[in-house]
């Protein structure tokens, strides 16, 4: 009889326990991850030395390759999850040292000991009655216990045919227990709890992805320079068919008819309502079937129809309608300022389940802060199911597993990260778990009939800071050298210093540095996500976007990144713009969708605009703000410029398709925006009096993703970089 030896170590408020596995605060469990738990539980059992970078990760991952970075996230993880105390020391480009003082108790659990059935069967086994009362802390489980058997050691005895028969009844019942443990380890499986990932295109330039039923074919979008197409290819000859040619236009995903005879897609020119089309598996020409279907369809099990979602005026619904798209109808609306709204990520299907009984789509629940998770709306009269108690800051794309034992999902865990990752869901009950877990971004998704591969969109941005002269913009010269600058916005300071973000150990923060030489300094640290910073006009205050206290908000920090304070509180605050006196900031929110304005010191917002404006840039003089609006629902977006009191908007152009966000030239005389399709890699110019664009830069097709002019007009700095993403196709290897 073994005894199971239990340690728990104790250190500061926290206790964690080797045998649970668990940190505990305060006796409160700490939420962490496996692989958080082994990082910390190794680092205490080596404490007070140090542990170098190659140790740990040949022990946390000793059949793996993996990048330093995952360690790097699993210390990340664990300070966070620590607090303010110092526990984790680094040693610069050795280790890690754990230095807390650690208490160690040991404790041995209790002997559990399984008693077979003592019935009368002809294969006694050797029973001492008194081994149970030797002094041992024993716990004794009777499987199955027959009323009315007798203790084998008081047993008389037997008759050859009782013993046959009662070795019959054994055996049988043997048999019976191994099967039915069979069957349900079979079915119990864990879904890809073992999986292979192999990429399956090498590019970069694959954007949406879709697998067939019987996993003979990969669906994908190719993005290259600006325009997309459809391909197909074999997933065993990796022969590959171009089945809708390239055309400027975005696709928002791909989906195989149950049959796998046909490609579903959604295009949507730019400013044009998006239309639904369908194209034969191995090619022909693409048929149009409806138009307004603003979300990739799903089918229901017979393959006779299709729900997909449609916006409109302050409303989402799910729309069910014929395969042939005849016979719309509605399933459910919800609108702005529901407590429950659907479709909160905007183009991402819904779900048909495999029993055909209801459709999952992803949802936001207005509870404390707007957070995600998933419903099903039943088919027959769009009643609602809550199908995970999950709820995460965003979720992508999701997926019925086609055995109907739950969902997949892209889902974006904490608040801190931009990056999806691959989850499944079990359902009627179980605990949501990851299937990929690393530190890279995983878009839409597909999965076979048989439950066994999934396919998905891994994708990486890249981006350093660059600088030219107003006056030779075509020859910059390199300023940052990270990759990971300025994807998200920058900002000059009135003395010529340079705010930007960039994205280190998981954390995407704020940094400033001065262009003529020395470190560049961090200015926020452990607080969510920061960015779209803007600069003060007087230098003093750098306003941002950041959701340090679980949504996302506009924040106040001093230039030094001291002293933050919250200025807003609505739904969506983002895009801010300071006046040219320093003393308020203009920004966009959602709830209700219209221009704000909010002193720099907080206090009420006060609205602006009578409808929907976004990216909103007040000009060189103060007097005006441009930005983007629609002035109907069915109309185009614009570019739109307002007086700074609000008002009337004056409509210029239509609105393009940009990366980052607008910026007045510094003469005040047009509009500025890094082109995403016409022009890719540089930055155009669109004359506020209406006249045809101009193109600004000449350099090379990399993406820009954010850019603003010095104060005195005689630099420009921007973001360049480039958006890799290929297919990966992951395997269950273990069903």
């Amino acid at each position: 009889m073994s005894k199971e030896n239990r340690h728990s170590y104790e250190f500061g408020p926290f206790r964690i326990d080797t045998a649970n596995r668990q940190l505990m605060r305060d006796g409160e469990v700490v939420p962490l991850k496996a692989k958080a738990v082994d990082t910390l539980l190794f680092l205490i059992d080596n404490r007070g030395d140090v542990v170098e970078k190659d140790e740990l990760m040949k022990t946390l991952w000793p059949d793996s390759f993996v990048e330093e970075s995952n360690l790097t996230q699993n210390i990340y993880t664990l300070r966070k999850a620590l607090g303010d105390g110092d526990y984790i020391e680094t040693i610069p480009r050795r280790g890690y040292r754990f230095v807390a003082n650690v208490r160690q108790s040991d404790s041995a659990t209790s002997d559990v000991i399984v008693v077979r059935e003592r019935t009368r069967v002809s294969y006694e086994e050797e029973y001492d009655p008194n081994a149970l009362n030797d002094g041992d802390s024993t716990a004794v489980i009777d499987i199955n216990p027959m009323p009315g058997a007798r203790q084998l050691s008081g047993a008389g005895p037997k008759s050859p045919l009782s013993r046959w028969l009662w070795l019959t009844i054994a055996t049988v019942a043997a048999l019976a227990v191994v099967v039915g443990v069979f069957l349900w380890r079979r079915s119990s499986r864990v879904a890809f709890e073992s999986a292979r990932l192999a990429k399956f295109t090498t590019t970069g330039k694959a954007v949406k992805v879709a697998v067939s039923p019987d996993g003979k074919y990969v669906a994908f979008v190719l993005n290259d320079a600006g325009q997309q197409s459809v391909w197909l290819r074999q997933l065993v000859t990796g022969k590959e068919l171009q089945i809708v040619p390239p055309k400027r236009t975005d696709i928002y995903g791909l989906t195989f008819t149950r049959d796998g005879n046909y490609v579903f897609y959604v295009s949507q020119e730019q400013n044009v309502l998006a239309m639904l089309y369908q194209v034969p598996s191995l090619g022909g020409p693409s048929d149009k079937l409806l138009q307004d279907v603003d979300s990739p369809v799903t089918f229901s099990p017979d393959n006779k129809q299709m729900a997909f979602i449609r916006f409109s005026p302050g409303a989402a619904s799910i729309v069910i309608a014929n395969i042939d798209g005849t016979s719309e109808r509605t399933l459910v609306t919800t609108r702005t300022g529901d407590a429950m709204r659907i479709a909160p990520n905007g183009v991402l299907p819904p779900s048909w389940s495999p029993d055909g009984n209801m459709i999952a789509s992803p949802v936001s629940i207005n509870s404390v802060q707007w957070d995600q998770t998933i419903y099903g709306f039943r088919v027959q009269d769009g009643a609602r199911v809550e199908l995970t108690k999950n709820h995460w800051p965003a979720l992508g794309r999701i997926e019925w597993s086609p055995d109907g034992r739950g969902l997949l999902a892209t889902i974006i865990e904490t608040e801190s990260t931009s990056e999806q990752q691959i989850w499944f869901l079990p359902y009627p009950a179980g605990d949501a778990r990851r299937i990929t877990n690393d530190l890279t971004d995983y878009r839409d998704l597909g999965v076979t009939a048989d439950s066994r591969t999934i396919v998905t969109i891994q994708s990486e941005k890249k981006a350093n800071i660059w600088l030219a002269p107003t006056s030779d913009l075509d020859h910059p010269k390199q300023l940052t050298t990270t990759s990971y600058d300025g994807l998200n916005g920058l900002a000059w300071t009135p003395d010529g210093k340079l705010v930007y973000t960039s994205q280190i150990a998981g954390e995407q923060n704020l940094w400033i540095t001065d262009p003529n030489g020395g470190p560049a300094k961090q200015l926020t640290a452990h607080a969510g996500f920061s960015e779209q910073p803007i600069v003060s006009p007087d230098g003093r205050y750098i306003v941002f976007l950041s959701n340090r206290n679980d949504q996302e908000h506009l924040w106040r920090i001093d230039i030094d990144g001291k002293h933050p304070m919250q200025l807003t509180r609505g739904i969506g605050d983002r895009h801010p713009t300071f006046t040219q006196d320093g003393r308020a900031v203009i920004f966009k929110s959602s709830n209700p969708g219209s221009l704000f304005r909010v002193s720099i010191d907080g206090g009420e917002a006060v609205r602006l605009t009578d409808r929907g404006g976004f990216d909103p840039n007040v000009s060189p003089d103060g007097k005006l703000i441009a930005c983007g609006y629609r002035p109907a629902p069915a109309d185009k977006n614009r570019f739109a410029v307002f007086s700074i009191d609000g008002g009337q908007p004056r409509l210029i152009s239509d609105w393009p398709a940009l990366y980052g966000r607008l910026r007045w030239t510094p003469d005040g005389n047009a509009i500025a925006y890094a082109a995403r399709q016409a022009g890719v890699g540089n930055i155009w110019a669109q004359p506020i009096d209406g006249g045809a664009p101009r193109q600004l830069t000449h350099w090379n097709p990399a993406s820009i993703f954010s850019f603003d002019w010095s104060r005195d007009g005689k630099w420009l700095a921007y973001a360049s970089g480039s958006l890799t993403s290929d297919v990966v196709v992951i395997t269950d290897t273990r069903r």
